[in-house]
């Protein structure tokens, strides 16, 4: 039986004060692991980035409870790796016309919040906490061409779920959203449904044994867009280096570059989706690439002195909350 959300919300905030995931895995220490990630000296192996002055990274906050609480990343696949401010501004894209599916089902999940209300006048702890949310970005990977019998479409990475969704063109977004964004339905007569059941669509398991995301989002903070190139050019190398990318091997670790995801006076944001797990990373430079991928891709161990938060693997939703990045 699932946690009462009260009760996972008191696990996020044990998390934050006893420096333990939700999967009690151990934080690591950085120098410990990579004395090279600790030096303050100009480095001749790595590149470095502007001075922190010049792009205004923050240095001084605390990392760890920065992410906001999510248990859903819907990554759509442009080829791009720089888009509009917002990504749902770009008019015919997925983004948009999911947005536009959220909005037209918003007005529905609040009356039916409001007769619950009604219903229920002594109202639970649940029902005034804020839902966690499901991140939409876009990224830069492109659309799988092997196969010519697809539509024209946007490739979907769904986590946690790990799947692929092949080819969903944005007139189905509301399919989409209905199939896999949604929730629990109460019921088979579901009235908050804006779709209809016919619509199919084609589903494979992850074909990566992880994934590597880098905000590098320009248009919306130059912060994370000078980063998070220099940070690709690294995993590449590394990965390549190792056998691990997905050239090498058929299952192999992607690199992607990723809208908006938060925080970009972090920079560089970094997302590691393994497994089950989704641990989120700040101020990343190429410096901590090969401790990210040894430790963290491989070994799925959090390093302390980058770690922001994790995705909520436990969270089961009603009602969606969706927040487009």
């Amino acid at each position: 039986m699932a946690k009462p959300f009260s009760s996972r919300i008191f696990d996020i905030i044990q998390t934050t004060i006893t420096g333990k995931t939700d999967n009690n895995s151990p934080l690591e220490d950085i120098e410990d692991i990579d004395p090279c990630s600790g030096c303050s000296d100009p480095c001749s192996t790595h590149p470095t980035y502007p001075p922190s002055l010049t792009l205004r990274i923050n240095t001084s906050l605390t990392l760890q409870g920065t992410v906001k609480p999510y248990y859903k990343h819907v990554l759509i696949s442009t080829g791009k790796s720089d888009w509009k401010s917002h990504i749902e501004d770009e008019e015919g894209s997925f983004a948009a016309q999911l947005q536009k599916a959220i909005k037209g089902n918003n007005n529905k999940e609040k009356k039916v919040k409001k007769d619950k209300k009604n219903k229920n006048k002594n109202k639970s702890e649940e029902s005034s906490l804020k839902r966690p949310k499901i991140l939409i970005c876009n990224s830069s990977r492109k659309n799988d061409d092997n196969d010519p019998s697809f539509s024209e479409g946007n490739d979907i990475l769904l986590f946690s779920d790990n799947i692929l969704v092949r080819r969903v063109p944005p007139n189905h977004a509301v399919e989409f959203y209905d199939q896999f964004l949604r929730g629990q339905k109460t019921d088979e007569n579901d009235t908050l449904s804006t779709s209809q059941p016919h619509v199919t669509f084609k589903v494979e398991p992850m074909p990566y044994k992880a994934v590597v995301l880098i905000c590098s989002h320009m248009h919306r903070d130059k912060r994370c867009g000078v980063t998070a190139p220099l940070l690709k050019d690294e995993f590449d190398k590394i990965l390549k280096d190792k056998g691990l990318d997905v050239e090498s091997c058929a299952d192999g670790i992607a690199v992607y570059m990723t809208s908006h995801i938060g925080g970009h006076k972090f920079a560089g944001n970094v997302i590691v989706y393994r497994e089950k797990q989704g641990i989120w990373y700040g101020r990343v430079t190429p410096c901590h690439v090969k401790s990210i991928i040894e430790n963290t891709v491989i070994e799925g161990k959090i390093i302390k002195k980058l770690y922001r938060g994790s995705i909520m693997n436990d969270y089961v939703q009603d009602e969606s909350e969706i927040e487009l990045k």
